[in-house]
C-alpha cells in the first residue's frame, strides 16, 4: 500500500519514547533494525488510511511498563529507498491523519527534506 502525507513537526516525545529499552527490543525485533531515536510525522493526504491499517496484518507493541499504549507497526519503505517503519499508537483521541515513520537513520537529514515537503511511503499490508 502506498500512502503519501505532508511532512509535519511532531511533540517531540518519540526520541524518548524509542529510547525505552522493550520499545527499542520489540521495534528492532518486528522491523530487523534498530530506529533512529525520533520519528518522521507525516500528516496524510487520505486520512481513510489508519482505519485500513488497523484492519491489516501490524505487528502489535505491547507495553512492558503501565501509563503506555499499545500501537501498530507495518514494514515499509520510505521515499523508494530506506526501509522504515510506520508506528500507529492504539490510543484514545490520536489524530486520525498522522502516521510516525520510524528508519534506521535520521530521515529528515537523509532526504533532505523538511516540514512541509510531500513524502511516499510503501507499507507492506496484506
Amino acid at each position: 500500500m502506498k500512502v503519501t502525507g505532508t511532512v509535519v513537526s511532531g511533540l517531540g516525545e518519540s526520541a524518548s519514547f524509542l529510547s525505552i529499552p522493550w520499545v527499542n527490543d520489540q521495534l528492532s525485533k518486528s522491523l530487523k533494525f534498530s530506529p533512529y531515536c525520533g520519528t518522521l510525522n507525516i500528516k496524510l493526504h487520505n486520512p481513510e488510511i489508519q482505519k485500513v491499517l488497523k484492519t491489516g496484518n501490524g505487528t502489535k507493541v505491547v507495553p512492558a511498563e503501565k501509563g503506555f499504549c499499545e500501537a501498530l507497526v507495518f514494514e515499509g519503505v520510505v521515499a523508494g529507498r530506506h526501509p522504515c517503519g510506520a508506528i500507529l499508537p492504539l490510543v484514545m483521541n490520536y489524530p486520525d491523519d498522522v502516521l510516525e515513520i520510524v528508519a534506521p537513520l535520521h530521515l529528515k537529514q537523509a532526504l533532505g527534506i523538511s516540514d512541509g515537503d510531500t513524502i511516499e511511503v510503501e507499507l507492506h499490508v496484506t
